[in-house]
């Protein structure tokens, strides 16, 4: 390939890299998931509606806004001997709406975790400030286990998307006592 041609497609792929990050930077509210998007990533997904459940009364997840809430959340679940899930996410983050409202919302990851797991939930745009120096999240959605000692399970969190299958397998496997 020659030297024109490595230079060309450099400068696409940086130019290509700046207009997605400055139209994802100009954007002010959060990514909003409309029922047509929401079905059409479950057709190319292949994600069956009947495993989608309706919005509970009481949600699955607790809001956890200090280092005090979440400590509280593990001393409740060494307590109740089971697994804590702390779930990081931001405001206009498209991959944390797709998680709420496909991974989430599949009734058997909503079975498992209610009964295996005490599942939180940490606003990282509005508490970044105070979750930072603890866990050192690079991006969201961001997931971190303890296991039933109050230890973490895995040395990294779990970055990114993970669909409602892939998810369910993980948290199950997860559960399983040693």
């Amino acid at each position: 390939m020659s030297k024109f041609m490595k230079g060309f497609s450099f400068i696409v792929v940086l130019g290509g890299v700046l207009f997605f990050s400055w139209n994802y930077a100009s954007e002010k509210d959060p990514v909003e998931i409309t029922p047509e998007k929401l079905m059409e990533t479950m057709q190319a997904e292949k994600i069956e509606t009947h495993t989608l459940v309706p919005k509970k009364a009481t949600p699955i997840f607790n809001t956890v806004n200090s280092l005090a809430r979440l400590e509280f959340y593990k001393m409740h679940a060494v307590a109740t001997e089971k697994i804590l899930m702390v779930y990081f996410y931001t405001n206009g983050c498209y991959y944390c709406e797709k998680m709420k409202n496909i991974t989430f919302a599949d009734s058997r990851v909503q079975q498992e975790l209610e009964k295996n797991y005490i599942a939180v939930s940490v606003n990282y745009s509005q508490y970044k400030h105070i979750f930072r120096k603890e866990f050192h999240l690079r991006a969201t959605p961001a997931i971190i286990f303890f296991n039933r000692d109050a230890k973490r399970i895995y040395e990294r969190p779990a970055y990114g998307y993970q669909g409602a299958e892939d998810f369910y397998n993980k948290i199950e496997m997860l559960a399983e006592p040693f």
